[in-house]
């Protein structure tokens, strides 16, 4: 939802940076890889219990998750393979959200405020309904279905982590987008039916 609202925006703002940072001659690609690389870092300060150091760093990995594109488009090398590269890396990112917290929470905590298991197995079903959410759009167009709705899209899931992590309040955003990633697959799940009883025999 939010991702369709400010895109326009958003990449008018982007285009200089891409062009700049596109002089540089680095590939769209590498930025990905790169934005990769800076989520595993992430990934490590949860693990650590750094969790306001993750979210500040969390933000730097959302910069390069959004420039990917801006540099493909100011080099022209917008492609159906950088496309592919970006989405499957963003789901290794989700990944490296979840995962950690989930150890952080059940296996190593090091406060006793980290120490809730359940807030463990919150995080693993906030990670399947994250991959759901964007399962049901990748099939769903796979088919030749419009599915461009939903509350909880990719901006709006790493924001509430983010949030999260900054704030320290990891099972309050884990609760809000677990609740917001279930609205998401149901809607896109009726949308997708309706759309279907329109036009299948």
């Amino acid at each position: 939802m939010l991702d369709q609202k400010i895109r326009v925006y958003w990449d008018k703002t982007m285009a200089p940076i891409g062009r700049f940072v596109g002089r540089s001659r680095i590939s769209p690609n590498a930025v990905t890889l790169l934005g990769l690389l800076v989520q595993t870092a992430v990934a490590w300060l949860i693990l650590d219990g750094a969790v306001v150091a993750a979210g500040l760093l969390a933000v730097v990995a959302g910069v390069f998750d959004v420039l990917d594109g801006a540099v493909a488009k100011a080099r022209g090398l917008v492609s159906r393979f950088g496309a592919f590269l970006d989405s499957t890396v963003d789901r290794v990112s989700d990944a490296l959200y979840f995962l950690p917290i989930a150890w952080l929470y059940a296996v190593d905590p090091d406060v006793p405020a980290h120490d809730d298991e359940w807030v463990a197995v919150l995080a693993m079903v906030t990670l399947v309904l994250s991959f759901m959410v964007s399962y049901v759009k990748a099939r769903a167009e796979g088919l030749g279905f419009e599915c461009k709705v939903g509350l909880a899209e990719r901006a709006e899931r790493v924001i509430i982590v983010v949030l999260g992590l900054l704030f320290d309040v990891i099972p309050i955003a884990l609760a809000i987008l677990a609740a917001a990633s279930l609205v998401t697959v149901i809607h896109r799940i009726v949308h997708v039916r309706r759309q279907a009883a329109a036009g299948d025999p």
